[in-house]
Order: structure tokens, then sequence, then C-alpha cells
């Protein structure tokens, strides 16, 4: 039997899966299994260990719920103590975490590839649409964002930032990379983005269920996305096309993308759903080694 990931058409549970041995290998007394529940970024996770070394297992669990709770002050819009809340508020934010240096970086190179449809100042856009307000369009522009090592800075009064479009994908790869610090090299993550290492469960590559097609993701990243996952109360997507102001037109159905991690991943699928025919052909071309699925 082959392991298989589906996604369903509208994400509310995310759930990650390690598995270190076989699965015969769980009825040896000497195996443990261990399974963990948790929120990362606003969405309920899980995830299945088995190990035979219970120790060990213990001091990695502590360290992912280190770096969840890490990632959450950083990333989570719905803290209003995180990191990109203050910045968000106060339009400064000095000494930042690397990791929210590093991924306005990648959100500039997403900015640039997609001619600016692809942009993480569209948060205005969905606090308005969320709350029914006039959006003030103002501040919606990447050269609004000033970015040093010790400083980042929100030039306009009007504009805040998003990085929901790459966060998850970010979280799944520093929590592959534990893992293969750790010794354990044969897992499967999901948190809403995934990464599959070695091999699976049944000795088997890791295999994606798409469009009813098995696509092997072994030692890949994968994302979707899909613009029924979340409907706002204006009943437009939450994927938002920056040149346009508005939410994407013209979105496929789902935009499954398989890259060499998650992160990637996750950037180019968005950055796909959002964008125009004539960017999404140049994604294609300009990341030959990156599989697109789309479906309608």
């Amino acid at each position: 039997m082959q392991q298989l990931i589906s996604r369903r058409k509208t994400i509310k549970i995310i759930a990650s899966t390690i598995a270190i041995t076989p699965l015969q290998a769980v009825a040896n007394k000497n195996i443990h299994s261990y399974r963990w529940n948790s929120t990362a970024l606003g969405n309920p996770v899980e995830m299945q260990i088995y190990t035979i070394n219970k120790v060990h297992l213990d001091k990695i669990i502590l360290l992912i719920n280190s770096e969840v709770r890490r990632f959450n002050k950083i990333f989570y819009l719905q803290d209003g103590s995180s990191k990109i809340n203050l910045l968000n508020n106060n339009k400064v934010l000095i000494n930042p975490d690397p990791e929210l240096i590093n991924a306005i970086h990648l959100s500039e190179k997403f900015y640039k590839i997609s001619k600016g449809s692809f942009d993480i100042t569209v948060q205005p856009l969905w606090n308005s649409y969320s709350s029914g307000a006039k959006v003030n369009f103002d501040g919606i522009g990447f050269n609004n964002i000033d970015i040093s090592k010790n400083k980042i800075s929100l030039l306009n009064k009007n504009t805040e930032i998003t990085i929901n479009a790459l966060a998850q994908g970010i979280l799944t790869d520093r929590i592959h990379e534990i893992l293969l610090n750790s010794g354990l090299n044969n897992h499967l993550i999901n948190f809403g983005e995934g990464k599959a290492s070695g091999i699976s469960p049944n000795d088997n590559n890791w295999r994606l269920l798409v469009n009813n097609e098995y696509l092997d993701i072994t030692n890949k990243g994968f994302s979707v996305s899909e613009p029924e996952s979340t409907i706002l109360p204006n009943k437009k997507s939450h994927l938002f096309n920056a040149n346009n102001y508005d939410s994407a037109s013209n979105i496929p159905g789902k935009t499954t993308v398989i890259a060499k991690n998650a992160t990637l991943a996750d950037g180019l699928s968005t950055t796909y759903a959002v964008s125009d025919e004539k960017i999404r052909k140049s994604l294609i071309k300009e990341f030959p080694d990156v599989r697109f699925i789309i479906s309608n």
C-alpha cells in the first residue's frame, strides 16, 4: 500500500505525520510511538513519530514546540504581541529576528518575478475586506518597506505586511532541518505546506495525491493554494493581486507546486495563483525543476 497525502478543498485541519521506521516495526516493544498535537501560526497541527530512542524523542519534541512558539511570536498576525504586529502598529521594528528579515527579502524576490502581483503589503486589503471598512490603498506597495540588518521600517502610515504566503513553508523547512540534524532522515511534514524526506513507513517513496494522480514528492517540498480555503465576508478570496488592489481574478481552483523545499513551493503556489497568464508562463519557464499542477 502506498503512503499518500490528500489535501481537502477547504483546509481547516492541517496534519503532520513523521515516521522514521517501517510501519510493521511499531509492534516491537523497543519502538516508541508519540502523537503530538498543537497549533502553528493559527492552524491545528498533528505529528506522529516512531523511534527507538525515547529520550532522544523527548528532546526533539521540546525543540519543535519551542520553534513553533518562536515562529508564532514572529509571524502570527492574530497574536497582538508578535513581531509582525509590532512592526505593523509602530511602523518600525528594531533588531528584528533574522527569520523576519529573510522572509521579507524572499518576498521581494517573488514581488519582482510577479511584476508586483505578489506583495506582502496587501494586509490592509485583508483588514478592510474582513471588517467591511473602506480600503486605503495608499500604503500598498513594496516600495513602502525599508529594511536593514538592524531595523525594518514601514514608510507609509497605512502600510501593513503579512508573511502568510511564506511563513508556513519557512516553518516546515525549519522543522525538517531539526529532524535531519537529529538523525531522523525518513519523515513527512505537513504544516499547511509540506516536506517529505527519505522513505515512507512502507519503504516506498512519499507520494502526493493530486487529481487522481500519485506524484513522487520524496526529498521535496510541496504547497497547495486554493481560493476557497478562506473566503472573506465580501465573498472574495484571500488571495490578493496587489496590482489590482483586490482579490485576484481567474484563480485556479487549486494550484499545487512541488519544489526543492516547502518555502519555495509556498511562495510559487501563491505567486502563480494571484498572477496573470503571462506571469504564470514565465514562472514555469524560470523554474524548470519545479512542477506546477493546476486544477480548475
